[in-house]
């Protein structure tokens, strides 16, 4: 049984042994998230219950799905680049007929949707992609054209400008997810940043997209974090706003304090969302971007939410970088792209879509 069931409903290592044991004699996966429900339904933990449930729905309604366009992801054209400043970036060449569907899709100018056009995120167009309601204001829906397994999108029911700003309805819909799949939310507001949908999501991919299951930019974050006193001398500290030396671009880091995004519950989410919209406020405020006048990058994690400005969407003209590069993971079309990349050095590559510092 996954580890994450046990750490979620604090069993005993033995109990859960036992019921380990059990699943892998019946042989049935599905024993497990079934246990798991049911001991979860015993204590009483409707939340407890209820992430269980939604990562249940992620990863069965993935499987053997015909309404998702596979990406097939070339592996074995998976690239490390050299450490720059201890980071490892790696780039991965995807290769996909789909990509054609998709150019069709998008408007020949390169600009996002307008209301007009057809609306992928509109109901009618839920068949096979929808997963889950979050809540009275968002749904959870797969990526229909995802370059990594359980690439989901966090979707407003109503429609709602994909430039505007993030709400606490959003970072409670995000929290709920980061619990359930175990990754990394990300935002990419306005063109420049790489939306191609006008209408309002956030997007979400699980640690497994990355190799070694770890986000390449931690270790930057980790040799940051040695600047400032450890936890046991400033116990109390919520959050701590910090910028990358190796970023000569605009952009800022928060990390959290542990206590902020552990021990969730239905009764303290909306108090955690309420704390990441007042962080994601203070983000823009520190950037100068309080009235939204540049599009931006965001991420956010359990430990950290990061933001970046962009000045434009390509690099070169040619590699479209979204947030998800910001991480240390890129995505290319094409061998060209995949050759630009591997010779160039990445903080470059950010630097060229972003606003220098001043």
């Amino acid at each position: 049984i996954n580890a994450e069931y046990m750490g979620l409903l604090g069993q005993s290592k033995m109990e859960w042994l036992k019921l380990s044991k059990l699943a892998i004699g019946l042989g049935i996966t599905a024993l497990a998230v079934g246990a798991a429900v049911l001991i979860a339904k015993m204590r009483g933990n409707k939340f407890v219950e209820r992430i269980i449930e939604l990562r249940k729905k992620i990863k069965m309604g993935w499987i053997n799905n015909p309404e998702l366009e596979q990406l097939q992801m070339q592996s074995e054209n998976t690239l490390f680049l050299p450490k720059y400043h201890n980071m490892q970036f790696y780039v991965k060449l995807v290769t996909s007929e789909n990509f054609a569907k998709r150019k069709k899709l998008n408007s020949p100018t390169g600009k996002l949707k307008r209301k007009t056009d057809p609306n992928p995120f509109a109901p009618a167009n839920y068949k096979g992609i929808f997963i889950s309601e979050l809540s009275d204001t968002h749904v959870l829906l797969y990526n229909k054209f995802h370059l990594v397994p359980y690439h989901v999108l966090i979707v407003t029911k109503e429609f709602v400008n994909q430039h505007t700003y993030l709400t606490k309805e959003d970072f409670h819909a995000s929290l709920l997810v980061l619990k359930a799949l175990n990754g990394l939310v990300f935002v990419n507001s306005g063109p420049n940043a790489g939306a191609s949908q006008e209408h309002k999501h956030l997007q979400a991919i699980p640690y497994s997209a990355y190799p070694n299951q770890s986000i390449p930019i931690e270790t930057l974050i980790e040799k940051e974090e040695e600047n400032y006193p450890p936890e046991k001398e400033c116990p109390r500290k919520e959050k701590h706003f910090f910028r990358l030396p190796e970023f000569q671009f605009k952009h800022i880091f928060c990390k959290f304090h542990p206590t902020i995004t552990k021990g969730m519950s239905s009764d303290n989410l909306p108090t955690k969302a309420k704390f990441l919209t007042e962080v994601y406020l203070e983000c823009l405020k520190m950037l100068d971007n309080a009235d939204l006048a540049f599009d931006y990058n965001l991420v956010l994690t359990k430990r950290w939410m990061f933001m970046v400005l962009r000045k434009t969407e390509l690099a070169k003209g040619t590699v479209k970088i979204n947030a998800v590069g910001f991480t240390g993971s890129f995505a290319v079309r094409s061998q060209k792209e995949h050759e630009f990349i591997s010779q160039e050095d990445p903080l470059n590559i950010l630097t060229l879509v972003t606003y220098p510092l001043q």
